[in-house]
């Protein structure tokens, strides 16, 4: 991948121009690879970082506002234990999504239920954490600003973004299938079983199932688990 020439500044996004595969029914020119543009060297602000940025805006101290941010997790899991949701003016709303559990313990795949199938409490599980953002929050980033960082990626994917991408999924899924990394990525058949059969050799994912029914399950020690 190309190096950036470009310096992360204050309310610019830097993006950078990845390739994709072609999707369903997509026409292309001969010769022609479709792009998809994503943010470029993004970085994770750390709970201490956040409390010294609010610290300047206000008259608590680092300490407290540090205090406050944790008491909120506690509360937000709290909240979404109870089956209800939690709104934060200015930022959003938090729920939860449920789901039917897809395998049994020793892995082996469940079948979908029906409708007219009873559905005990053990067949359910959390599906995802979802968020909402408020009106307010929207409507602060119609004025994004936008700026190159000249990077065109030669290959699709690089590996801390699907290792990312894995860690967040299984923080909500038991399993993820060929099909999910490839429609997630937009990337070929071919591309998703390489990036996961990849994985599989260096011991960090075990793959489940047969032929078209096939899926994957993080080993311990990977993806947070």
């Amino acid at each position: 991948m190309k190096t950036s020439s470009q310096t992360k500044k204050g309310g610019q996004i830097l993006y950078q121009t990845v390739l994709r595969a072609a999707l369903d029914n997509e026409e292309l020119a001969e010769g022609r690879q479709p792009v998809r543009i994503m943010p470029y060297n993004q970085t994770t602000i750390t709970t201490d970082e956040l409390a010294k940025t609010i610290a300047r805006r206000c008259t608590m101290k680092e300490p407290d506002i540090k205090g406050v941010l944790t008491a909120l997790g506690q509360v937000l899991s709290e909240t979404l234990l109870d089956g209800d949701r939690l709104k934060v003016d200015g930022i959003g709303t938090f729920g939860l999504s449920l789901a039917l559990k897809k395998t049994y313990e020793d892995g082996r795949k469940r079948q979908p239920k029906a409708l007219y199938e009873r559905i005990a409490a053990t067949d359910i599980r959390i599906g995802r954490i979802t968020f909402t953002p408020s009106a307010e929050l929207r409507n602060s980033l119609n004025d994004a600003v936008f700026v190159s960082s000249g990077v065109r990626a030669d290959s699709s994917l690089e590996r801390e973004e699907v290792e990312e991408f894995l860690t967040d999924h299984f923080d909500g899924h038991d399993w993820i299938t060929r099909r999910e990394l490839e429609t997630h990525f937009d990337i070929s058949r071919t591309q998703a079983l390489h990036w996961l059969k990849a994985f599989v050799n260096e011991g960090a994912l075990r793959p489940l199932g047969v032929n078209n029914a096939r899926f994957y399950i993080p080993v311990p020690g990977h993806f947070g688990r």
